[in-house]
């Protein structure tokens, strides 16, 4: 039953929606002082040049097969409107970006502003991603 929603996905949709969050994502993760906060919080040093292919390509992927996953979701609950969209993709981001952001803080302990930037990020690029998947049916 789930098999057959996949040819039922607007798949040029999904690539659209997962390249917002693509953009979103890195745009959010660039500007200061969100960019040094995560980047202190991570232990990462961020001089220099961007991340390497192999770490853009990946996430990419990732965001990708996410992005399949909710327009599944968004299929299967029919939504439809901005509305629909956004009240799905702060649940979703609530629920899972936020709570995983946490639960990996508990064990990582980088620090509150890790695990809410990273949090925060999910709510609103998970709300990107089902808006648009939502109104473009």
């Amino acid at each position: 039953m789930v098999a057959d929603f996949f040819s039922d996905l607007n798949w040029v949709a999904v690539l659209v929606a997962a390249i917002a969050w693509f953009a979103f994502s890195s745009i959010w993760y660039s500007v200061p002082p969100l960019s040094k906060a995560w980047a202190d919080n991570a232990r990462v040093d961020v001089t220099g040049e961007g991340p390497p292919l192999v770490t853009i390509i990946p996430t990419f992927i990732g965001y990708l097969v996410t992005t399949t996953v909710i327009a599944l979701v968004v299929k299967a609950i029919g939504a439809t409107t901005v509305s629909d969209g956004i009240t799905l993709g702060v649940l979703l981001g609530v629920g899972f970006g936020v709570v995983g952001a946490f639960v990996n803080q508990l064990y990582e302990r980088k620090g509150g502003a890790y695990w809410l930037i990273n949090g925060a990020n999910a709510v609103i690029a998970y709300s990107i991603v089902a808006v648009i998947l939502a109104v473009w049916t």
